[in-house]
């Protein structure tokens, strides 16, 4: 076994991405291939699954991207727990549901 497919059992280090501009002036970012860093951390190997015509690569590491995953996610448990405080406050049951919705309310 090659030091290469050892390190790409491994996982990759970095991730390329193509960064395109939009027209709301708002990069967009495309996955086009992984990076793996050499055992000396003096270089990479990349390989892509697809190349650009046009636009930027962006090589990042994969540690920056799973941290930004984490503060989104973060950020949307928040608002959930926002969202279920609001809905505890309000009744499942059927009566109360009944008297704050004037619709027609039809029964299986």
């Amino acid at each position: 076994m090659s030091n290469d497919n050892k390190n790409q059992n491994k996982g990759p280090s970095h991730i390329a991405y193509h960064v395109r501009e939009g027209e709301d002036h708002k990069a967009y970012f495309n996955r086009i291939g992984a990076a793996w860093q050499h055992k000396d951390g003096q270089g990479l190997n990349i390989q892509f699954d697809t190349l650009p015509i046009d636009g930027r690569v962006t090589v990042r590491s994969v540690q920056d991207r799973l941290q930004e995953a984490k503060e989104n996610a973060q950020g949307d448990r928040e608002g959930e727990r926002r969202e279920s405080a609001r809905d505890d406050k309000r009744s499942s049951n059927r009566d109360d549901r009944r008297s704050r919705d004037d619709g027609p309310r039809y029964e299986r």
